[in-house]
């Protein structure tokens, strides 16, 4: 199949305030898909579409030639697709193993979770010295590889991050964006909105640029950043 996930000119907001005005992508199984703009372009509310905790007004979401635009979100998980949110959202009194036990809640990931929680420790080595630890103990980097392995346990065909470097000191992103590099050669197909542009151009294979709930630029990620105004807006060069 020549794409994965299919997002066929979405709109959607919030109330009576549309966001995202034709939004339209394409992921291609097991490459990584970043989402750069600025702030308020509608990077989050189209993750947020996608997996359906956001109402689409209009358009269509294709997972795996499915259409699952009507679907709740937790039908949506359970074929496949995972959403890794902005902030986290751990469970602050549970230790790190009982995390990611309860991303094993789907029948499918369910039947495959020893064997996903042995990709999490091998991906994560820093999880399994602390998988008896309280996760509100664990530094901020160690929260989102905690966040991101609770993705993985839910066996996802489409694995989607939301601000994967947000708050972390630069040596730790670097870290998790080596680890998502590690994903994606096992196959693993990937969408990533991101703040740090740099890291996300150099990592990604196909890059979408929103600006004010559309898409302004889209290409192969290595021509995105040699656009002049790419550079200028995103890269300050």
């Amino acid at each position: 199949m020549d794409t994965i996930l299919e997002i066929k000119s979405i709109e959607s907001g919030y109330g009576e305030v549309q966001v995202l005005w034709g939004i339209s992508l394409q992921v291609k199984p097991g490459k990584l898909t970043t989402i750069i703009g600025a702030n308020g372009a509608g990077k989050t509310t189209t993750l947020r579409s996608v997996m359906g905790s956001v109402r689409t007004w209009k358009g269509k979401v294709v997972l795996n030639g499915e259409d699952i635009t009507r679907l709740p979100p937790h039908s949506r998980a359970n074929r496949g697709l995972v959403l890794v949110p902005e902030g986290r959202q751990l469970f602050a009194d549970m230790s790190v193993e009982e995390n990611l036990e309860m991303g094993a809640y789907s029948r499918r990931a369910r039947k495959g979770q020893k064997h996903n929680l042995d990709r999490v420790y091998d991906t994560f080595p820093r999880l399994k010295e602390r998988r008896k630890q309280l996760s509100s103990t664990l530094s901020g980097g160690e929260q989102q590889m905690l966040a991101m392995g609770r993705g993985l346990m839910q066996e996802p065909l489409v694995l989607m991050i939301d601000e994967l470097s947000l708050g972390l000191a630069p040596v730790l992103a670097q870290q998790l964006f080596l680890s998502l590099k590690s994903l994606r050669k096992q196959g693993l197909t990937i969408v990533l909105v991101e703040q740090n542009v740099h890291l996300a151009l150099a990592l990604s294979d196909y890059t979408y640029v929103l600006a004010e709930g559309r898409v302004e630029i889209e290409g192969k990620s290595r021509e995105v950043a040699g656009m002049d105004g790419v550079r200028r807006a995103y890269l300050g060069l």
